[in-house]
């Protein structure tokens, strides 16, 4: 009898902790490779920020996709290769490419996004976002990276991007949200 007893009590368990991650485990994303596309409150910026005076115009037709991947986890930092960097936005009556790398960076509720983007024709530029709060709860990525540090005439790309949903992919998840709290 105690054996049944056991037997029961061993398969309520795992039956509660199914329940428990069929119900409240957050949604997994791949830590491979994983396709962003950039949101329609991304854009572009260039002007003048302070303590700089001239006009700031903003771009809101940036588009595209880039690909993140998780290369280093430690216990307060992830690290995160952005790679196949494919924006474009329109200036004028041309469109404008946008190609390049870098590295994304998670450390206790901040992030930092460095990029070597190539816009158009001109030479790779780097752009930063220096290590900032977070403003979206990873996986969304939130964030506006500069080429001149956000001073005086400076080129800005606000970036809104959300991962496309991978099925069946298993990943350490709870590790890397506790980062952002």
């Amino acid at each position: 009898m105690k054996r049944i007893k056991s037997y029961v009590a061993i398969a309520g368990l795992f039956l509660t902790i199914n329940l428990w991650f069929t119900c409240f485990a957050p949604t997994t994303w791949a830590l491979g490779p994983s396709l962003y596309k950039l949101t329609e409150e991304s854009g572009y910026i260039e002007g003048c920020f302070d303590p700089c005076m001239c006009p700031i115009f903003w771009n809101p037709s940036l588009q595209g996709s880039f690909m993140l991947t998780a290369v280093d986890q430690g216990e307060d930092v992830a690290l995160f290769e952005v790679f196949a960097i494919d924006w474009h936005f329109l200036q004028g009556e041309e469109t404008i490419s946008v190609t390049g790398s870098g590295i994304y960076r998670i450390e206790s509720g901040h992030h930092q996004l460095t990029l070597d983007l190539q816009v158009g024709g001109s030479p790779v530029q780097q752009y930063d976002s220096g290590l900032v709060p977070w403003q979206s709860e990873f996986p969304g990525i939130d964030i506006s990276v500069a080429m001149n540090d956000f001073y005086c005439l400076d080129h800005v790309f606000v970036l809104k991007a959300l991962p496309e949903p991978v099925e069946n992919s298993v990943s350490s998840w709870g590790t890397l949200k506790s980062l952002y709290r």
